[in-house]
């Protein structure tokens, strides 16, 4: 019975030993882990307060610390990945343990804070960097300028946007490459414009050149009249009676010749013929005029301008007649003034 007893007691003594043991272990495990919290490094306090829960499994006062230790060191490790939503709900779990540390909880809503601000830092940079990879950099190439330099600004004054710098740096590279593509093309366009019009005033001197016509000087002996006409006309044989000469083209003709009045009848005037060629034109007359000693009789027949002037006196007329095709009134009307304008006549 003694023997009994004793072996009771020895059993007693040891669950009393280990048990303080078990009690000092826990405690030295908790207040390391406090001490950790105090330093912020909630990774290893989270450790401690495994190790509390390994000594008393059931501790609610260790759970709660281990679960916000943990839960800290979560959030710190999200936040520095920019995970922000993940880094919040962990700072939940530990504003909300119950049993947990005031002065942690504190601090989670101070950290909770601080990410907020980060996350809407981050969340604004990024719709605002959307909105400037889709603006049309040929419509608003000026404006995207403008606003990679504010973004390049932001980041400087933001670590948490530093990892966006790369994605900056592309649209400032796409738009330098823009830029120069840009110059590049107006070069180019300035460079076609400029031979454009190189060969537009090279056709305009060509034109002009076409459109300069060097004359010829007729005299006609007989009569006393002299006539300018193209020197690329080709001359027809004079008449055996010398009173005039004919020039022509396959488009232009040019005749130029004279006369006796009062011939056939006495008293004729400058009227008699006006008159008479009035009556045998059967075609519409655009444009006539008379006067004491000449007249102009122009009109359009057949598809054929007839340019004819008269000059008139007692004795004698000179007279010539232009015709051309109406179509080509610009290149031939020119020709037709000056011709009229200097031809000389002995009727004066």
């Amino acid at each position: 019975m003694k023997k009994q007893l004793f072996i009771q007691l020895i059993v007693s003594l040891a669950l009393l030993t280990l048990a303080a043991c078990s009690n000092h272990e826990y405690q030295k495990a908790m207040d390391q882990g406090i001490e950790s919290l105090a330093e912020k490094d909630y990774h290893k306090a989270a450790l401690y307060f495994e190790l509390a829960l390994r000594e008393q499994a059931n501790d609610e006062q260790a759970s709660a610390y281990y679960e916000q230790a943990k839960e800290m060191a979560n959030a710190i490790e999200a936040a520095n990945q920019g995970n922000f939503e993940k880094a919040i709900n962990s700072l939940s779990v530990v504003i909300n343990q119950k049993k947990g540390l005031k002065s942690l909880q504190e601090e989670a809503g101070k950290l909770e804070e601080q990410i907020q601000f980060k996350k809407e830092t981050v969340y604004n940079f990024q719709e605002k960097l959307e909105q400037v990879k889709s603006l049309n950099l040929e419509e608003n190439y000026y404006k995207v300028k403008e606003e990679i330099q504010l973004l390049e600004e932001t980041i400087y004054s933001n670590d948490i946007l530093s990892t966006y710098q790369a994605d900056v740096t592309r649209l400032k590279e796409q738009l330098e490459l823009f830029s120069k593509e840009k110059d590049k093309a107006k070069k180019k366009a300035d460079q076609m414009k400029k031979e454009e019009a190189l060969k537009q005033e090279e056709a305009k001197k060509e034109e002009a050149k076409k459109k300069q016509v060097s004359y010829q000087v007729y005299q006609n002996a007989r009569f006393g009249f002299s006539i300018q006409y193209p020197s690329d006309l080709t001359m027809a044989p004079p008449p055996t009676n010398g009173d005039g000469a004919r020039f022509y083209n396959n488009e232009l003709e040019i005749v130029a010749f004279g006369g006796h009045t009062n011939i056939i009848d006495s008293g004729e005037t400058i009227e008699t013929y006006y008159y008479q060629d009035i009556v045998n034109i059967s075609a519409p007359i655009g444009y006539q005029r008379l006067t004491d000693d000449w007249y102009v009789i122009s009109y359009n027949e057949n598809g054929t301008t007839v340019y004819k002037k008269f000059f008139f006196d007692d004795s004698t007329f000179n007279s010539f007649i232009i015709s051309y095709p109406a179509s080509k009134q610009e290149q031939y009307g020119p020709i037709t003034d000056h011709i009229a304008s200097t031809f000389i006549t002995d009727t004066y």
